[in-house]
């Protein structure tokens, strides 16, 4: 005689994790409140080892008048949530030929299409976290690109306000959707936008630096890659790891960012008493090319990926590919925006590179990225940041 088996839950689930599942996923399966919690509470009313058991098939038997009391509302109502459950294919719906339930010959809702369906929950599950991910990291790319036209725009030469092709491409980026919006706008027609978007600042870039090069000024006074306030400081960004408890406390940045303190190696012992590099050396230092051959892999890859098919790396590429890094290097957009503000577009993006690049240092690597950015800006406020002598430090390091 062979025995009936039933689905069974993947291995390491049980029915209170299906549970969840349904919670997680109910915007998306269409299940509102009431029949969300009309399918909960059948499940909880089964067996847990009715789920797991092969021999075992996990049934609901209470009559339908007496779960709708119990759940305060019409058999109708009740009705009606049983037949959308069941054409969703969360549940199938098995009675007697006068219409009742009982456990003898397994009459009730049964929930082994659910379990069957459980896999492909899972699948979903991902994918929307995968969505999640990637629209937070195309909304923060557009910030990104925001903040970068308004830069642009105030540090303009009147000949590039007055150019035409730059007029033009204000008039597109003024028809740009809201911030609000790309919160719901479609995946696809998100990601063509932040290209589109990408494309207007790389144009955008062009002309700036068009209009500069054509004004006369020394290289030396160029503007650079980041526009470091604070060249006559003899303060370096400390490459000693971040203490992770105390992050984000008053005094972790007296202990870590009033220095030079940390271990032997730390750049703010080296480069302490040092006259500094000069504005041309600066400027030499600070360009794409050469912070891509000191950027790590994981950084890299970000600036090929910004840089796309352009002839050339731009300041813009090397701006995108940080604020596409802050996710993956668990950087709160908060503390993304905040270094913005107080250090510039330019500077924050040294910054992430910086703590992208330091993750691996031999002696004292950064655990805390996000820690670490927070600590960067309250040293900046205060007037103790010097980003270039941090990467003259890294250029050392990196060349041996």
């Amino acid at each position: 005689m062979t025995t009936q088996t039933y689905p069974t839950l993947p291995q390491g689930h049980q029915r209170f994790t299906v549970e969840q599942l349904l919670i997680e996923l109910a915007p998306v399966l269409g299940l509102r409140g009431g029949r969300l919690h009309a399918l909960l509470y059948m499940m909880k009313q089964t067996a847990p080892a009715a789920w797991t058991d092969p021999s075992r098939e996990p049934v609901f038997f209470a009559p339908q008048d007496q779960t709708a009391e119990a759940l305060h509302k019409t058999a109708r109502a009740l009705r009606n949530d049983e037949a959308a459950l069941h054409a969703a294919g969360l549940i199938e719906k098995r009675v007697k030929g006068n219409g009742s339930r009982s456990p003898f010959g397994g009459c009730g809702i049964v929930f082994s299409r659910l379990i069957a369906l459980v896999p492909d929950l899972m699948q979903l599950k991902e994918q929307l976290a995968a969505d999640r991910k990637l629209r937070k990291e195309l909304r923060n790319r557009r910030s990104t690109f925001v903040r970068y036209i308004m830069q642009c725009h105030r540090d303009a030469t009147p000949d590039a306000l007055s150019h035409p092709r730059l007029i033009e491409l204000h008039r597109v980026y003024e028809a740009w959707p809201t911030a609000a919006r790309l919160a719901t706008m479609p995946m696809d027609d998100l990601e063509t936008h932040v290209e589109d978007a990408k494309t207007l600042c790389e144009n955008m870039e062009i002309i700036h630096k068009s209009c500069r090069d054509s004004s006369g000024m020394a290289e030396e006074n160029f503007p650079c890659f980041i526009q470091e306030n604070n060249q006559d400081s003899k303060s370096v960004f400390c490459n000693a790891s971040v203490n992770e408890r105390s992050v984000g406390k008053p005094t972790h940045v007296k202990e870590h960012c009033s220095g030079p303190v940390g271990p032997e190696d730390c750049l703010e012992k080296k480069e302490e008493g040092g006259e500094g590099p000069s504005k041309a050396e600066i400027a030499r230092l600070l360009n794409p090319e050469r912070l891509f051959n000191l950027a790590s892999e994981d950084m890299q890859d970000a600036i090929s990926t910004c840089r796309g098919t352009a002839s050339r790396l731009q300041d813009i590429h090397m701006m995108d590919a940080a604020a596409m890094r802050i996710c993956p290097l668990g950087i709160n957009h908060d503390a993304w925006a905040k270094a913005i503000e107080a250090i510039g577009l330019d500077g924050a993006t040294l910054c992430v590179f910086l703590i992208d690049a330091n993750r691996d240092h031999p002696t004292s690597p950064i655990r805390n990225p996000g820690g670490a950015l927070r600590a960067m800006t309250k040293r900046f406020r205060a007037g103790n940041l010097n980003i270039v002598g941090s990467l003259l430090g890294l250029a050392r390091r990196k060349n041996g």
